[in-house]
């Protein structure tokens, strides 16, 4: 039986970290300590995903993989102008998408050139496309990502903003636009979603409005270890609790946690 945490980061302390970087970790987060936690709660296979501080130099998340090829795979944090060959070369080490992360930058405007050049690439190296970004964000980008066939999986819920929840006008017309055919979910970081116990609460909201949308077959979870910026917060065994209560169904857990994720992420 495959279980799958679509979500996590690898990282130590004395790795090499952008100039730009907004947090900086101070602690190690080995794939060794990952591979644990996954074993401890029955999780056979992880997918790791690039931190923003390191930038497009993927090559601590790399080095993990390499270690344990049959359990982890990962998505990437490229420069818009990566060769397909260069993108096929990652491919060939366990990579499998593109992650772009829009928060602390200014809206990208998807239909330049360079940027549609990048999209083609990844459709025709079959990679999907992670974006985490806030929903007045979202609202904007996903019209023009619809023009490509790719796979878009959309971070913690779509990160609906703290005061507002999902009755923020853009998180409800994020939830209009959503194509069950294109685009999948991570039922992760609820923690990112406000204050407990109402972060809860939201990321409940969140996980029922898209089930009635048809979305049940196209969410994923995501612990989102080692929960950077929140580590006082919360720890791997809080997010495994908390994904009971968000998806109480016991079928409805293993469909996301094992069907969906691995058809997702080619397990």
């Amino acid at each position: 039986m495959i279980h799958i945490d679509t979500h996590a980061h690898v990282f130590s302390k004395h790795d090499q970290c952008i100039e730009t970087a907004r947090y900086i970790p101070d602690y190690d987060a080995t794939a060794e300590q990952f591979l644990t936690h996954l074993d401890k709660h029955g999780h056979t296979h992880g997918v790791l995903v690039q931190p923003s501080f390191f930038g497009t130099d993927n090559q601590v998340m790399l080095d993990a993989i390499s270690q344990y090829p049959e359990r982890l795979k990962g998505i990437a944090v490229v420069d818009r102008g990566i060769s397909f060959n260069e993108l096929s070369q990652l491919k060939t080490k366990g990579i499998i998408g593109a992650r772009i992360n829009l928060f602390g930058l200014p809206v990208p405007d998807f239909t330049l050139p360079e940027w549609t050049a990048f999209f083609s690439n990844l459709e025709q190296v079959n990679f999907q496309i992670e974006l985490h970004a806030p929903p007045a964000y979202l609202v904007q980008v996903l019209p023009v990502l619809n023009n490509f066939k790719l796979d878009i999986v959309i971070d913690h819920f779509g990160r609906c903003v703290p005061d507002l929840g999902v009755k923020d006008p853009d998180y409800e017309k994020f939830l209009d636009l959503l194509d069950v055919s294109k685009h999948w979910i991570k039922v992760s970081g609820f923690y990112r979603l406000g204050a407990y116990p109402e972060n809860i609460a939201t990321a409940k909201e969140s996980y029922a409005l898209l089930k009635n949308k048809g979305f049940l077959g196209k969410m994923v979870w995501g612990s989102d270890w080692p929960h950077t910026q929140h580590e006082n917060l919360v720890d791997y065994e809080k997010t495994v609790e908390a994904f009971q209560q968000i998806v109480p169904e016991a079928e409805e857990q293993e469909l996301i946690l094992g069907q969906n994720a691995a058809k997702l992420f080619h397990f």
